[in-house]
This record gives structure tokens, sequence and C-alpha cells, in this order.
């Protein structure tokens, strides 16, 4: 088998679909779990070993000083899927906070709202990473929605 066969294999997974960075961080944590925590801690130096899938909810997925914007006003910082979901369980509705807004205040309802999400980083496991995924690429369309150019590969091109 060539190797540009090989690596068209390892692009694409059982249906046809090409694999995105999401798929490759998947399997990444799938292989190595005991790093779930460390990923979810630090998404940033994580990138290319799963914290992808752990990036805040605004322009720029690494940083935690993304600012939360809620009725047209900047009032606290965005946070992470997790973090969102947490806030709502302690009562907060996503109109201010530090590390639990969403730069779009139209996803942050849907993500405090979704039960799949864990509200608790310690209950993150491998059945909890497809749905981290699935919030990713809908933010990844958010922030192409404004203009900002997303890799879907990142690390793993």
């Amino acid at each position: 088998m060539s190797d540009r066969r090989r690596m068209m294999d390892i692009e694409r997974d059982g249906l046809g679909w090409r694999k995105d960075k999401y798929d490759f961080a998947m399997q990444y944590l799938h292989d190595n779990p005991d790093q779930i925590h460390d990923a979810w801690g630090d998404p940033a130096d994580y990138e290319g070993k799963g914290g992808e899938l752990f990036g805040f909810v605004g322009p720029d997925w690494t940083s935690s000083s993304n600012e939360g914007r809620y009725e047209g006003t900047v009032g606290g910082t965005c946070g992470c899927l997790q973090q969102i979901r947490k806030a709502k369980e302690d009562g907060h509705d996503g109109s201010s906070g530090e590390m639990c807004m969403s730069h779009w205040p139209r996803l942050w309802e849907q993500i405090a709202s979704d039960r799949r999400l864990p509200f608790d980083s310690c209950d993150i496991g491998l059945e909890d990473l497809p749905v981290f995924a699935e919030w990713q690429r809908k933010v990844d369309l958010m922030r192409i929605a404004d203009g900002i150019d997303v890799d879907p590969l990142g690390a793993y091109a």
C-alpha cells in the first residue's frame, strides 16, 4: 500500500468522512485516558494531545481571557463547555462571570442546558469526548461566521 493511500485511510473514519482535529483529539485521549483532566485543565498546552476538545467558547480557543458578551455588553470572560455547564448548575444565567460565559450568547443556554456535558471536570470520561467534539465543531462554525480562520486539522496536520 502506498504512503499516499495509507495517509488517506488515516484521515477518514469508518463512514468515509474526513477526520478533523476533534477526531484525532478523541483518539489521542482514548489511547491516553489518564491525560483527560490535564488536557481539560490546560487545553493550549495539550494542543495535539486532546486539549482541542476543551477549548474556551470564544474567538481564541486557547485563551481564558476571551471577553464574554451579553446583550451587547462585555461582562466577564468565556469558559469552556464544562465551565458553562457548571455555571448553570451554580445558578448563573450567562450574563456575567469569569470563565463561565460564551462569546456567542445564544450558544450559552444551549451549552449550559446540555445534560450530556458533565458539570464537574473530574467526571469527564472517554464516553463524554464525542459530546465535547460535537460542541467544539459548533463553536468553530461560529468562529468561521465571525471571519476567524479555523484549521480543521490543527496540530494534527
